[in-house]
């Protein structure tokens, strides 16, 4: 039998709730794991050929068959007046958009299901669409996905694609056969070249090639392409047979061999405008056998003299991002440490010249785009504490001038905090200067000695920038918010710093230098009087989780630990392993049987018995980067040797990188619980007892809801401003319009004493309407009412425990009781039945308060009329009632749209 909850322990909660909010009302705005996980992003750029319009891919979480779902559409950005509208609005993915041509259309990757059925779901197919108006169609039905495309014509596609499935495949599939062979060349089909006619008909094999085509590269001119074939199904595991390279001749479809050597092998390829020549990456080494870690060189082929030349870069960290051909060179972005070196590079009569781009945004470019002549330059710009924006500016020589904003991407972090972050160096492993990031503590104030969390970056050849960097494997804002410096260190072995630092823990070094980088960047912070040493934490994934692991073996400093994806055994690491032996074969100086005592040494697993760390661990079942039994093994010798708590979370069906939303949010949850209780010692820890969706779930929801004194919402401008919060796909007002709120666009509606919170009702329509427009002209943001398919769709989301009739009455009313009940209620006057915003259960992990009741909310109809959308508290809610819900009962809520207003 349960013990029943004292009425004082119960005044305590609340008085502890009411404290929290308290709290978090003077903190200001505060980040959310959705603020991480339902992160807006904007990529593959793409500029018309006549400069006029750019076309780009935008990714944003929406809630699919009741699951959130990362999603990607097409957007148009007129260059002319920076305007910006999605030409898809579906719930698949997109990619590589391109111009055709003559500028007319523009065709992209997608995942949509082809209409009329004809391919399994999820294989990416050509679509096009008109940008005079119309619908995307697909222009391929091949039954596999599409590895590569390209325009040869203003009427016609170049399509790679893997052939059709053989007799032997169809007998497979018949039988339902699902075996696999592993590198099963004779019965892997092709994936050779296929014109496709744009106004339909059937695709035309170009080539009958008989190995694996996975890049192809068209000439903006349409006569030439540039294609790779890999030539082997384990050149990713063991690097021994390369792919090769090809010129093709589109009109007859010739192949030239390129590069035969095999000392060449393209990476990215692109064209310059004139189609005389195209420029391509190669990844250089001077390991003998393996391209491991490499500098990323630059090259350019000239068609008329056959030949290929390496652009000089003028520094020997090599080419970091980007690179776009221009009329007379390229735009690069080079190679340069914790921020790449913007340049432009230009052939002369002798040389190649290079000129730093300048401007307000060019130290911190992460990503560029150039129109084809060369004038207009887009790029994204962050840094360590402005979050992503796109920009366009003109390119004057090497000067970005005229800058201006492309994108608003998550509005909803405008007035959130991003604090200070500082470029750190420090002596490292062999007296040599190590580059690094530190992130201050949000709200950190100075004299204060602070938890530190090291957050360690994969590769090892990746490296940590100074651009916005908070994602569910690293979700660095959230550390900051809780109190934590975050330190990043660009270790040896990481790219950016050259050849010699790249390779330097190659052949049997592995480990010897990078761990020592960790320790002294660790070491550096304490003794700068910035970091409590009693209260230190690493996290990390793929190559971050495995220097975690190696870290806590030899440091027992360390109070909690993160381990994703981590190797802690190496010798079945080398066959269970997509690139195996190119990866250990290079960095312990030979195979298993080859090097033993190497295998042996450099295993974290025979020194897991030295752990005094609390360790969670993570791996996805379906990873073939790092095998999930290394994460067994991690798990069940520490669960074994019991010493330390240790938890181990798998991910069904994950590979390497966590794909579903529900996992990485399960990761994310798991990582701040597990930092929560070992590194910052709290004991408000998440309490599994609360049921999702009670009333003191609700309570604690709303303890972070935005406060301005005692009135529900945010100053912003001087006004208040309603909350907004992801859910159902949207930013939607957590609580419905305020008459606080209200009033400060209609001084005439200001509350009384006490009913600040209470929703404002009594609100036509077109008022509703006319608040959300003058919201955004005095926010700058773009504040909407919901379309009523929206407004269902959140009704719909959110369950039926809200302020109804129903709750009032004890019981649902027909509707002979509800019109009796309504006489009754007429002797109370006003609107007895409203509760303050929020006073129920919540929605949603973020918390929306009250779409199941209290007020029904003004929606927009179809036909651009109001609509009265959801239950409130003066009706039953009998599905088969039809009457509206009365004006005085009828209030609203705002949603924030993601661009511009």
């Amino acid at each position: 039998m349960r013990a029943p909850v004292r009425p004082q322990i119960l005044a305590t909660l609340f008085l502890a709730v009411l404290a929290a909010v308290a709290s978090t009302a003077a903190a200001g705005p505060t980040w959310t794991p959705d603020d991480v996980l339902h992160a807006e992003s904007a990529s593959s750029w793409t500029v018309s050929p006549d400069g006029s319009t750019a076309v780009w891919v935008k990714s944003t979480v929406t809630t699919v068959d009741g699951a959130a779902k990362r999603v990607s559409n097409l957007w148009l950005t007129r260059l002319a007046d920076d305007t910006s509208i999605p030409l898809t609005r579906g719930e698949d993915i997109v990619a590589s958009p391109l111009f055709s041509p003559d500028g007319v259309h523009v065709a992209f990757l997608s995942t949509a299901a082809l209409p009329g059925g004809g391919t399994d779901l999820g294989h990416r197919q050509v679509w096009v669409i008109a940008l005079a108006g119309g619908a995307p169609y697909p222009v391929t039905r091949f039954d596999r996905s599409v590895a590569d495309f390209g325009w040869i014509g203003d009427g016609t596609l170049l399509a790679a694609a893997q052939e059709s499935p053989s007799w032997w495949e169809q007998e497979r599939k018949d039988e339902k056969d699902t075996s696999i062979v592993v590198d099963d060349a004779a019965h892997e089909p092709p994936v050779r070249l296929f014109t496709v006619p744009l106004a339909g008909g059937a695709a035309h094999r170009l080539t009958d090639n008989t190995d694996w085509i996975d890049l192809v590269s068209v000439a903006p001119d349409g006569r030439h392409a540039v294609v790779r074939a890999q030539e082997s199904l384990s050149y990713e595991y063991d690097q021994k047979v390369p792919p090769r390279t090809f010129l093709v001749d589109l009109p007859s479809g010739r192949m030239t061999r390129l590069f035969a050597d095999g000392r060449l092998r393209p990476g990215i390829v692109q064209w310059a405008p004139d189609a005389a020549s195209f420029y391509f990456t190669n990844e250089y080494s001077s390991d003998p056998v393996y391209r491991t870690a490499t500098v990323t060189q630059l090259w350019v082929y000239d068609l008329a003299g056959g030949r290929a030349e390496q652009v000089d870069l003028h520094t020997d960290r090599g080419l970091g991002g980007d690179f776009r051909p221009m009329p007379d060179g390229v735009v690069a972005l080079l190679a340069d440490g914790v921020r790449y070196r913007p340049a432009r590079l230009v052939r002369t009569a002798s040389a190649w010249a290079r000129e730093d781009l300048t401007g307000a945004h060019a130290a911190n470019l992460d990503a560029v785009q150039v129109s084809r002549d060369g004038a207009t330059l887009l790029y994204q710009f962050s840094s360590a504490t402005t979050p992503p924006q796109w920009f366009a500016a003109r390119l004057d020589g090497a000067a970005l001038t005229g800058a201006r904003k492309l994108t608003d991407l998550n509005p909803g972090w405008a007035d959130k905090p991003t604090g200070k972050v500082e470029v750190v160096h420090f002596k490292g492993a062999l007296g040599d200067e190590v580059e690094g990031l530190l992130h201050y503590p949000l709200g950190w104030r100075p004299g204060t000695r602070c938890p530190l969390v090291l957050q360690i970056h994969g590769g090892p050849t990746g490296v940590d920038r100074d651009s916005w960097s908070s994602r569910w494997a690293s979700p660095v804002i959230l550390w900051r918010q809780r109190g934590a410096f975050v330190l990043q260190v660009n270790y040896h072995g990481s790219v950016g710093y050259g050849l010699k630092w790249v390779e330097s823990i190659g052949r049997g070094k592995y480990y010897d230098l990078e761990v020592p980088d960790l320790e002294a960047g660790v070491d550096e912070m304490i003794r700068r009087g910035l970091v409590d040493p009693d209260r230190l934490a690493s996290a990390g994934w793929s190559n971050g989780g495995i220097l975690t692991a190696a870290l806590i073996t030899r440091d027992t400093r360390f109070k909690a630990a993160s381990v994703g994806a981590a190797d802690v055994e190496w010798f079945s690491d080398w066959a269970n392993v997509d690139f195996g032996a190119s990866f250990d074969n290079y960095y312990f100086g030979g195979a298993p049987w080859e090097v033993p005592q190497v295998y042996m040494e450099k295993s974290p697993f025979f020194r897991l018995t030295k752990v005094r760390t609390p360790t969670i661990v993570y791996t996805g079942t379906q990873d073939r980067n790092v095998p999930p039994h290394e994460s067994w093994s991690l798990f069940r010798a520490l669960q074994q040797i019991g010493k330390v708590p240790v938890r181990l979370v798998l991910f069904p069906g994950e590979p390497h990188g966590l794909r579903t939303i529900a996992h990485q949010r399960r990761k994310l949850t798991e990582d701040l619980e597990w930092f929560d209780r070992y590194l910052f010692g709290r004991e408000d820890v998440r309490d599994e007892s609360v049921k999702k969706g009670s009333l003191l779930a609700g309570l604690l929801l709303r303890s972070g809801a935005r406060r301005a004194g005692n009135a529900w919402g945010e100053e912003t401008g001087g006004i208040l401003v309603p909350e907004t919060v992801p859910f159902g796909g949207l930013d939607v007002g957590r609580f419905e319009v305020t008459r606080a709120q209200f009033a400060a666009f209609d001084p005439s509606a200001k509350a009384g004493s006490g009913e600040e919170n209470l929703p404002a009702t009594g609100v036509p329509f077109q008022r509703a309407e006319a608040y959300a427009a003058w919201l955004s002209k005095r926010t700058g943001r773009a504040y909407r009412l919901p379309t009523e398919a929206e407004a269902a769709a959140l009704a719909k989301e959110a369950g039926h425990a809200g302020n109804t009739l129903d709750r009032w009455a004890g019981y649902t009313p027909n509707p002979d009781d509800a019109a009796r009940l309504a006489g009754a209620l007429a002797k109370l006057g006003g609107t007895p039945l409203l509760l303050p915003a929020g006073s129920l259960s919540g929605a949603g992990d973020a918390g929306v308060f009250d779409l199941d009741g209290n007020a029904a909310e003004w929606a927009v109809a179809a036909d651009g009329s109001g609509v009265a959308v959801g239950p409130s508290a003066d009706r039953s809610t009998d599905p088969r009632a039809t009457a509206a819900p009365s004006p005085a009962y009828t209030g609203f809520r705002v949603v924030l749209d993601g661009n511009g207003a």
